[in-house]
């Protein structure tokens, strides 16, 4: 999952370049519930509950409409290294509303092993001496961080619905219910974009983004939720731009520092004492 997640990050670097970012999710959004939608059909998915439906409904407006939106502005009115340390704060987040949930006992060691990833994110941005500051726009680090809370939220929230419904069902409910106000938000951004300029590489890492860093990779999340808890998944989100940082070595040339590398060891630390 982060695998993917992480050289989605250098396919969106490409695509974002031909279209629209509010655009281009409702696209990619689209494809991704359409896509679930026949995957848990022809896997004969257990329908929820009306009750579990607008609860469903509710997760999907938050973790998907809400969060997307605020992110996307968010990063558009901050700088990229700034959104990274803010999104470093998810596992933490996540960590803290399952423990007060009664869903998982947060113990010390998880608490060392949340803070230490957390500074490795911090060593990998702040090591690349680039794209950090104070010169970008306080309300975009605020959307950023609204965002981290509505993912933690979601994440807490939709374990209970995994838990009984399958990944499969909680994803395609979360996702497809999810998607109608992002499509409905969007048109004004899909109909000015102009679709005839855009290339078929830029299509290609369309279709990429929306089946691989969307369908495979929300199945996988919500897998791992529902085996090993909210906040022990929400960790492996930090390994994220330890993935980005590998893969703009060969693909764009961007040497890692010394810095960086010290900084992905700090997260695979982390992840270890979480784990054991």
């Amino acid at each position: 999952m982060v695998l993917v997640w992480g050289i989605n990050y250098i396919i969106l670097k490409a695509v974002l370049r031909e279209v629209e970012p509010i655009a281009f999710n409702a696209v990619r959004f689209s494809l991704a519930a359409a896509t679930l939608a026949a995957f848990a059909w022809l896997r004969g998915a257990r329908r929820p509950s009306s009750a579990d439906v607008w609860r469903l409904a509710l997760l999907g407006l938050l973790g998907n409409t809400i969060y997307q939106f605020a992110f996307i502005e968010g990063v558009a009115h901050t700088r990229a290294g700034n959104a990274a340390l803010i999104m470093a704060a998810v596992p933490v987040q996540t960590a803290v509303i399952s423990h007060l949930r009664g869903h998982e006992r947060l113990r010390p060691r998880d608490g060392l092993g949340l803070a230490i990833s957390s500074a490795g994110i911090a060593t990998i941005v702040l090591g690349s001496g680039k794209a950090v500051g104070v010169a970008g726009d306080v309300l975009g680090d605020l959307l950023v961080f609204g965002s981290t809370w509505c993912w933690s939220f979601y994440v807490v929230g939709a374990k209970p619905l995994a838990d009984r419904y399958g990944p499969t069902t909680a994803t395609t409910w979360t996702m497809g219910l999810g998607t109608i106000p992002i499509v409905l938000l969007s048109l004004p951004a899909v109909a000015a974009q102009e679709w005839g300029r855009v290339s078929a590489g830029a299509w290609a890492g369309i279709a990429a983004s929306s089946f691989g860093a969307l369908v495979v990779c929300y199945l996988i999340w919500f897998r791992g939720v529902q085996r090993l808890g909210a906040s022990r998944t929400a960790l492996y989100s930090n390994f994220t731009p330890v993935v980005v940082m590998l893969s703009a070595w060969p693909l764009l040339g961007e040497r890692p520092t010394a810095w960086q590398m010290l900084g992905a060891a700090g997260i695979f630390t982390g992840l270890w004492l979480t784990r054991s």
